[in-house]
């Protein structure tokens, strides 16, 4: 009886609720990091550039997070292009990946009012919710590659590639926090690297295939 339930309520051939979902979660998401943005109300003509100024630091986090949301979709959506099937283990790593998509909102705030300033808090906090939602996508390739999920179409060496190809992001983000402690403005510029760090991924994996 326990492996007839697990076969018929714990796997399946379909993963479309699992992607509508999670597009709802990472449209939201997005949706909320805008909030954050606003100019104060009743400004005289001469204080508009001021204003536009001071709100320079919430609309880097909004950007900076929206690029992570976004990045995070695009690799989400070509893993479940090719993600066939589903068991419960896949759902839960999913989940795993849409609780840290749905907090993102509240470290991009804590990072556009203090990041920069002396506290090591609102990096810190900012890269290891970034961490987790890029280490949460690679749990999820990994654990389907390995439950036979994925379509017959996909390779070792494509796998790998794929695999690789996220590594960049959770390691630039994971190296940062301890950076953070000594310099937190340091911290962020150190995320900077990520650019580099994927070119030279690219470059590998290519020499590689």
């Amino acid at each position: 009886m326990t492996q007839r339930y697990k076969r018929l309520f714990r796997s399946g051939n379909s993963t479309d609720r699992t992607v509508f979902f999670s597009d709802a979660v990472f449209a939201i998401a997005m949706t909320l990091l805008v909030l954050d943005l606003n100019i104060p109300e009743g400004l005289d003509q001469g204080r508009l550039g001021e204003a536009l100024a001071q709100a320079w630091p919430q609309f880097f986090a909004y950007a900076l997070s929206f690029a992570v949301i976004g990045s995070a979709w695009l690799d989400h959506h070509q893993k479940f292009t090719v993600i066939q099937r589903y068991d419960r283990r896949l759902q839960l790593l999913n989940l795993l990946l849409l609780f840290f998509i749905a907090i993102l909102p509240m470290p991009t705030s804590f990072l556009s009012d203090y990041g920069g300033k002396s506290s090591p808090w609102p990096p810190v906090l900012y890269a290891a919710v970034t961490a987790g939602v890029f280490l949460s996508l690679n749990l999820i390739w990994v654990h389907a590659w390995r439950a036979g999920l994925v379509s017959p179409v996909v390779d070792k060496a494509l796998y790998s590639y794929m695999y690789r190809a996220l590594l960049p992001v959770p390691i630039v983000f994971l190296l940062s926090i301890p950076l953070a402690f000594a310099s937190p403005g340091a911290a962020m510029y150190f995320w900077l690297l990520l650019i580099p760090a994927g070119w030279t991924v690219d470059r590998l994996a290519a020499r590689i295939r």
